[in-house]
């Protein structure tokens, strides 16, 4: 008897790997390629059930590209990637800027004695002490938006 469960589990023992998945792959040369685990561009063929697929997807990109196609979108990525950190580098500089100039001014109006207005031929209008306060606070509400989050 222990004989006989023991031929049972040799005979049986080799045969428990053709249960496992089967996956068909092609490399970049053309060459198909059979195995047992996936890999990018792989497609399951036999599943460890013993049932064929009706259509399998793949596992990752299905078609092979050349390494001058890879160059070329790796490339590609790249440029974009820099002219994106470029744009953010001149945004962040426009803003930098517009907050120094909002600040500067209500830092002026503050330190000032006297605020004015240039009149429409080119005087100074000094506004009243009610107007001038108003005007610290329009620069002040400015400053604090120009400057949010710096």
């Amino acid at each position: 008897m222990r004989r006989t469960i023991a031929i049972a589990i040799l005979v049986w023992l080799p045969l428990s790997g053709a249960l496992a998945d089967v996956y068909r792959s092609v490399d970049a040369q053309g060459h198909v390629q059979y195995s047992d685990t996936p890999s990018p561009g792989a497609e399951v063929i036999r599943m460890n059930n013993g049932r064929v697929p009706i259509r399998s997807a793949p596992v990752a990109s299905a078609k092979p590209t050349s390494l001058a196609q890879s160059g070329d979108q790796v490339h590609q990525q790249l440029e974009q990637e820099a002219a994106a950190r470029s744009v953010r580098n001149d945004v962040a500089q426009t803003r930098a800027d517009q907050c120094k100039k909002a600040t500067d001014a209500y830092n002026g109006s503050v330190q000032a004695r006297r605020i004015y207005k240039t009149g429409p031929n080119g005087e100074h209008e000094f506004l009243t002490d009610d107007e001038a306060d108003k005007q610290r606070l329009t620069y002040k509400l400015q400053m604090d938006s120009a400057c949010q989050g710096q």
